[in-house]
């Protein structure tokens, strides 16, 4: 006799197992991107690439590409690393299904890099900084280039000019402004000069990153041809910006079901750049020329 705590009848099984089901997986999504250098384009291999405070970490292979899978739906933060870059931080909406795209760009910086590697990128770079290039080979006045900022540590150009003998900035309280002068002429103001073009002013906290060389000329004896006006011999202080065309021309994507690509990631990076560009609009337009 079958005990009867064991008799089940197949009815009831079916009625159990209907009952019982595997638990519905979370829904994951995939990031596939590329990293590349903001100003030459070029991949970074063995960027170390992060998604969100808990999510996987993956590599960049040879040719700056990388695959995360398994990422959560939802805004997340990508933050990619490599050494001489500064560290670049993406506001990611990952979907639900499908994979997210793009293309990551990340700013030179040259730390912990060889001194030949940064000389090697310095020449490829020389083409569209030619003039500064052989200016500063001539040493007729005080050089910094991004390297030697980068080195020196400052945050500002005012911070750059300090270091520069023959210089002083003066601050006037009231208006939150500051003003350089030459030594040898402290009655009158220094023409500025920002890629190539002649403004009134500028801000003493305009970011550094983003500024490719400085040349400062304290006197009329020091100024070349290009920057002599009627107001040299206030010297001259000339101001390189960096050109990064592959930042912000390609937003990472969302490719749907159907093909079809739609914008999927606001792309943050350092705003320094832009707050440049406005102020020199703002001081080459605006701004009057100070007594």
């Amino acid at each position: 006799m079958i005990p009867a705590y064991r008799l089940v009848t197949p009815a009831l099984l079916a009625v159990l197992a209907s009952g019982i089901s595997p638990a519905s997986a979370p829904a994951q999504g995939a990031i596939r991107g590329r990293v590349i250098d903001s100003e030459m384009g070029t991949p970074l291999a063995g960027a170390t690439v992060q998604i969100g405070k808990g999510g996987p970490v993956v590599r960049t292979d040879s040719g700056g590409q990388f695959l995360a899978q398994n990422v959560t739906p939802g805004i997340t933060a990508i933050e990619i690393k490599q050494i001489g870059y500064e560290p670049g931080t993406f506001d990611i909406r990952i979907p639900d299904s499908g994979v997210v795209q793009g293309v990551f760009p990340l700013d030179f910086n040259g730390y912990l890099l060889p001194a030949v590697v940064v000389e090697a990128r310095a020449v490829v770079l020389m083409p569209r900084y030619t003039d500064f290039e052989r200016r500063r080979l001539r040493k007729m006045g005080a050089y910094l280039r991004w390297d030697e900022l980068k080195k020196q540590g400052v945050g500002s150009i005012g911070d750059a000019l300090r270091s520069v003998r023959g210089v002083r900035m003066e601050c006037d309280q009231q208006r939150f402004e500051c003003f350089a002068y030459m030594a040898r002429t402290p009655q009158c103001q220094p023409t500025w000069y920002v890629d190539g073009v002649e403004v009134h002013s500028f801000h003493e906290n305009t970011p550094i990153n983003d500024v490719y060389g400085i040349e400062i000329y304290r006197g009329a004896g020091e100024v070349p041809a290009e920057f002599a006006g009627s107001n040299a011999a206030c010297g001259v202080i000339a101001v390189w910006t960096k050109s990064k065309p592959y930042r912000g021309t390609t937003t990472p994507s969302k490719v749907t079901d159907r093909g079809l690509i739609t914008p999927a990631v606001r792309t943050v990076t350092s705003k320094s750049l832009q707050r440049l560009r406005t102020l020199i609009r703002r001081f080459a337009i605006r701004a009057p020329v100070p007594a």
